[in-house]
């Protein structure tokens, strides 16, 4: 039977108090945050507690997306991460010694959660206007990451999803319905544009192969007004709920094709500045950046991809799939247009 939002998010908590409970924690302040597939809880913990005063953030995961190893994973890579003195989320376990949690008040709505603790990224999300700095700083912190997971060795049974052709737009990565329906029902209009590209990606990850010069764990989900908050001049990521094994290339398409998106134009001043903060920390020898047009162009595609199949997936969904699906394909052919007038 359904119930009403309000009852969901008073179901949710309580889910999030049971979760809380594990870790030991008293006298806390909890409060909601939002709702977007994962519940997201901001933990104010003060001195006394298992934990070290100060402020956290609980994840409730949503049900049925990222499995419990990818998840333990998520928060080993994290850990490693912190270690390395990389501004990311600190992951915290549970009075278990464990990762992950999981609470269950026995509801069929919302269900027994995954959850995880970890810090609280502090810094300014939201941005009016981008500027190169934000780009430049964005850059460092994607070097960085970037090197560590180069020399990283991740522990035995270490899972996360691979973003190659096959987790971008085949059935590497499941959205519940077969991946060749979802290409399939793309709308014709945008038919022509979205194979093209999937094609050329598809020719390009051949041509790569999988080598550490090239392919490795990323963010995967790095775009300026989500998952990046800044700090004093530094570029904070959070939200590794999408990281995986992946392109370097890509995290920087990710990161242009958002911004593209927001601001209706494809600034050659914010790619510079995002290239050099990388090189301050990196190297963009080999790894493939002579195709970071074709990467921005493989995450617009992504996300037709990813609607379109939510949208078969969840026939609820089905036009908000639908105005999403057109509003990526417009990006994507006016790149298109713009990358081969130059």
């Amino acid at each position: 039977m359904p119930i009403s939002y309000r009852a969901f998010l008073l179901r949710l908590r309580r889910i999030a108090n049971i979760a809380l409970e594990e870790y030991g924690l008293e006298r806390i302040k909890i409060r909601f945050i939002t709702y977007a597939g994962n519940g997201l809880y901001k933990i104010t913990v003060p001195t006394g507690n298992s934990i070290p005063a100060g402020n956290y953030a609980l994840r409730l995961h949503q049900p049925n997306y990222m499995k419990p190893e990818f998840i333990v994973s998520e928060m080993e890579w994290l850990s490693a991460l912190h270690r390395e003195g990389i501004s990311v989320p600190k992951p915290v376990r549970n009075i278990k010694g464990a990762w992950l949690t999981v609470a269950d008040e026995g509801y069929n709505v919302p269900q027994a959660r995954n959850c995880t603790l970890i810090g609280w990224t502090e810094g300014q999300v939201s941005i009016k206007t981008a500027r190169p700095d934000h780009f430049r700083a964005l850059g460092r912190v994607i070097g960085k990451m970037h090197m560590q997971s180069k020399s990283w060795n991740p522990p035995k049974g270490f899972l996360r999803p691979h973003w190659d052709w096959d987790g971008l737009y085949g059935d590497g990565f499941s959205y519940g319905v077969p991946a060749a329906d979802a290409r399939a029902v793309i709308p014709k209009t945008h038919q022509a544009a979205f194979n093209d590209v999937l094609s050329r990606v598809r020719e390009v990850c051949e041509q790569l192969g999988k080598g550490k010069s090239v392919y490795g764990l990323i963010h995967a989900d790095l775009g300026l007004g989500d998952n990046i908050a800044f700090l004093k001049g530094e570029a904070r990521p959070f939200d590794f709920d999408d990281c995986g094994f992946g392109y370097w290339v890509f995290d920087f398409g990710v990161a242009l094709s958002q911004y593209m998106m927001d601001s209706d134009i494809t600034a050659t001043k914010m790619r510079d500045a995002l290239l050099e903060g990388y090189e301050e920390t990196a190297t963009l020898n080999g790894i493939g950046i002579e195709y970071l047009d074709l990467f921005i162009a493989a995450r617009l595609a992504q996300f037709m991809f990813f609607y379109q199949a939510s949208g078969l997936a969840y026939p609820e969904h089905k036009a908000e799939a639908k105005r999403e699906v057109n509003n990526h394909a417009k990006f994507l052919k006016r790149f298109l247009k713009v990358t081969e007038r130059n």
